[in-house]
C-alpha cells in the first residue's frame, strides 16, 4: 500500500471525541489561554493550543493557536483551519488559513474598512491564507470592538497541503474583548 493511500485511510478512519455537556463550561473556566481536551488524528493524539490577546496601545486583537502531537510535542505539519468568529449569534469573519509548520497567528486590525480585508498569501493548493514569512495572517476590519465573541476553529487539513479530512475537528472558545 503507498504512503499516500495509507495516510488517506489513516484519516478517514480517524475520530473525534469532546464529551458535549462539559464544553462550553470548560472553555470557560480556563480563561484567555485554552487547552482543550485530546483528540485522536490516525495514531496520534492531538491538543489545540489557543490564546486571544487584546493588544490595547492598538485595539488590535490577536488569535494564536497551534494543533500538537501529545506524543511528541510538536507541532503537527500543515494544518488548516475554517476560522469563524461571531457575536451575539451573527457571523462577522469567517476564512480558512493554513501553516506549513502548524502555527497560526491571526492579527484582527480595526478599521472601518467594509467589508474586512486581508492581508496574506492566498495558496491555490491548500485553498486558504497562509501569513507572509514569519508575520501574521493580517485581518483588517470591523470585527472586534468590546464585547463577547465565539470563535469556531475546525481543522480541515493536516500533514498536507491538499488532503483534506472526512470529518472536520471542531472546537469553540469563549473571548471577551474590553478595550
Amino acid at each position: 500500500m503507498s504512503s499516500r493511500a495509507w495516510v488517506l485511510l489513516t484519516v478517514i478512519t480517524c475520530s473525534f471525541i469532546i464529551p458535549n455537556s462539559d464544553f462550553q463550561t470548560f472553555a470557560a473556566e480556563l480563561g484567555d489561554g485554552h487547552n482543550m481536551p485530546m483528540v485522536t488524528l490516525g495514531d496520534r493524539s492531538a491538543q489545540l493550543k489557543f490564546n486571544a490577546t487584546e493588544l490595547p496601545a492598538n485595539k488590535n486583537v490577536h488569535l494564536d493557536f497551534t494543533l500538537l502531537d501529545n506524543k511528541t510535542g510538536k507541532n503537527i505539519q500543515h494544518t488548516t483551519y475554517l476560522v469563524t468568529v461571531a457575536n451575539e449569534s451573527r457571523r462577522l469573519f469567517t476564512e480558512t488559513v493554513h501553516s506549513h509548520d502548524g502555527h497560526i497567528l491571526m492579527e484582527f486590525v480595526r478599521s472601518t474598512t467594509e467589508p474586512y480585508h486581508i492581508n496574506a498569501n492566498f495558496d491555490p493548493l491548500s485553498a486558504s491564507y497562509i501569513a507572509d514569512y514569519s508575520g501574521p495572517i493580517k485581518i483588517i476590519g470591523d470585527i472586534f470592538s468590546p464585547g463577547n465573541y465565539a470563535v469556531f476553529l475546525e481543522v480541515t487539513g493536516v500533514d498536507f497541503d491538499n488532503l483534506f479530512l472526512p470529518t472536520p475537528l471542531k472546537f469553540e472558545f469563549p473571548v471577551s474583548i474590553n478595550f
